[in-house]
């Protein structure tokens, strides 16, 4: 029981608060997590459930409390209105209630919603149902085939699936291709039994793609005009055919990043030619290496496609023995007019200094005549002193009077011009 000295410490300040016009007082409380919004329970007898009266609450659980399935029920239970964010970390002891917050949750409005869970959860059909929603993110769960009529999520503009898993190809289909809004689309390790059937991905408003996945289960990029960022990341090796033709989705892009194990299946079949080229690229981040043929002229029929490129990225990831010499003579017949025109800022990574290595970093610098700077971090399985790389990346000729060269080796960056420990 509160003590009187208590009560009468309240009494002002709430009913300073209760003098405040109800559409006011609403839009103050509506700010708060519902954990604060049911605190103000204890203001005074009036405020007891002044909270579940307002118009809509917000409830995110995603700290994975054991009490979580509890809190989302008595919220549930005693609040009508609008829930316009719901997120939750499922665990154990909520996993068998998520089917009938589902249900509930697809009759309060909710705009933004995040599911995550660790148990391989089938979350119910009623998810389609959700008409609201702006951003939909969903970890480790299966997602139920679309039901006969799904209309789509007219408003959806950001969707997030990671570890998910569909029965067929044609249901992350529908969801894509039924948001006409959708700006933002991450597939991270998202799972589809037949990959057999082809799965477009069309999307008019989309401007953000990330792919993390072993393959591409039959996935092709359709119509993406307005894409402006994309990310691609392929465990799985691909081959000459599929690469090129699934890249060609990414075209509009002004920032990509690639990391694929790239490797053609004949040795006789790499990728040299596009039938495309990525007129808006800017940036480019490119996981590579430059110990293989394929590999190297992979970089090279990028780079010839991507002729207003400013910025580019290479991170180094194969440490093995350099199989193939590709000479200075070889790599600058690879150069064609105008590659590399309006390329300013480069960054190679991790590299072991190879030859095939050093000569690319030289063509560069002797080609690219807007270079600004060009920095350069030495890999663990580099045996040159920094001492002996700097020395030669200063002999090195530049095409453009501008460029400096920065070289991050044992605990110490180096550059042409000075020594910042």
């Amino acid at each position: 029981m509160e003590s009187p000295r208590r009560q009468r410490q309240a009494a002002p300040a709430a009913d300073a608060l209760s003098s405040l016009p109800e559409a006011l007082l609403h839009d103050i409380l509506g700010r708060l997590n519902y954990r604060d919004a049911v605190r103000t329970s204890a203001i005074c007898r009036s405020w007891r459930r002044r909270w579940e009266s307002l118009p809509a609450l917000s409830l995110s659980l995603l700290d994975g409390l054991s009490t979580a399935a509890a809190i989302v029920d008595g919220v549930l239970n005693r609040f009508a209105g609008r829930i316009p964010e719901f997120s939750i970390r499922i665990t154990a002891q909520s996993a068998s209630r998520v089917d009938d917050w589902l249900i509930d949750l697809s009759r309060r409005a909710v705009q933004s919603m995040d599911l995550r869970s660790y148990y391989d959860l089938e979350i119910h059909s009623s998810i389609y149902s959700f008409s609201h929603l702006v951003t939909l993110k969903v970890h480790g769960c299966y997602i139920p085939p679309a039901p006969v009529g799904f209309a789509g999520f007219p408003l959806l503009k950001e969707l997030d699936l990671v570890d998910a898993q569909f029965t067929e190809n044609e249901d992350l289909e529908a969801i894509v291709g039924r948001s006409p809004l959708l700006d933002a689309l991450r597939l991270s390790d998202v799972y589809v039994p037949n990959d057999e059937a082809d799965c477009v991905i069309n999307a008019p408003n989309l401007r953000s793609l990330t792919i993390t996945s072993v393959g591409v289960y039959g996935w092709q990029l359709g119509e993406l005009p307005r894409l402006d960022n994309a990310t691609i990341e392929l465990d799985a090796y691909v081959y000459e055919d599929d690469f090129g033709e699934f890249l060609a989705g990414v075209a509009h892009a002004r920032k990509l990043t690639l990391a694929t194990f790239y490797q053609p299946y004949h040795n006789d079949i790499l990728l040299e030619t596009l039938s495309y080229t990525f007129v808006n690229l800017r940036s480019l981040v490119l996981w590579t290496h430059f110990c293989e043929m394929y590999a190297i002229l992979a970089t090279f029929c990028l780079l010839k496609n991507a002729p207003n490129l400013e910025e580019l990225q290479i991170e180094s990831f194969d440490n093995q023995e350099q199989e193939t010499e590709a000479n200075a003579e070889f790599q600058n017949a690879q150069w064609t007019d105008g590659m590399c025109a309006s390329l300013q800022i480069v960054k190679i990574n991790d590299i072991s200094c190879l030859s095939n290595e050093m000569c690319f970093i030289e063509l560069v610098l002797s080609k690219a005549t807007a270079l600004r700077t060009m920095s350069i971090s030495l890999g663990d399985e580099c045996s040159r002193s920094n001492e002996n790389v700097l020395s030669e990346l200063n002999a090195y000729r530049r095409a453009s009077p501008h460029a400096q060269v920065f070289l991050k080796g044992n605990y110490l960056y180096f550059s042409s011009q000075m020594l910042i420990h």
